[in-house]
């Protein structure tokens, strides 16, 4: 599933949120064994472990316009990074882009049971972040578990 914003310099730009859901939804079922009681799921140690069961078949082209990057971690943090093949950050309306993103994604990832139940209902924030074709920052959305009313 893919979202699209409205037209930058004539082309839509497309938002893949639901990829990070999806890859979220797979994660959490693969790693469910480590939903332990004990282990925090907010720790950099069990946050690792899930995005390296991610990494293990990224990067990947999405489309011909998105590349899906190796996930990082940070404390309380999984990060899905992508980049725009196509795109330089000039060229794009990063307000815009960030505005437009941060609507879909906080819906899709609380509408999810899987990040939400999986992932922010236990205190995890989800980070999508954005990079142009030279890797570098168009935006960042951060999902937190205060954004789907936990």
């Amino acid at each position: 599933m893919k979202f699209q914003m409205e037209k930058v310099n004539g082309t839509k730009i497309l938002v893949w949120a639901a990829v990070g859901l999806a890859i979220g939804y797979f994660v959490f079922w693969l790693a469910r064994d480590l939903f332990l009681p004990g282990v925090d799921p907010r720790s950099k140690e069990f946050l690792g472990k899930v995005a390296a069961e991610i990494n293990q078949s990224l990067p990947v082209m999405i489309d011909k316009e998105t590349e899906l990057l190796p996930a990082t971690i940070a404390e309380g943090m999984l990060i899905y990074n992508y980049r725009l093949i196509s795109y330089s950050v000039t060229q794009l309306d990063r307000k815009k882009f960030a505005a437009a993103a941060r609507q879909q994604v906080t819906q899709g990832a609380c509408g999810r049971p899987e990040t939400r139940d999986g992932f922010l209902k236990k205190g995890v924030t989800l980070r999508y972040s954005y990079h142009d074709k030279d890797k570098q920052p168009i935006a960042t959305v951060d999902v937190t578990p205060s954004d789907c009313g936990f």
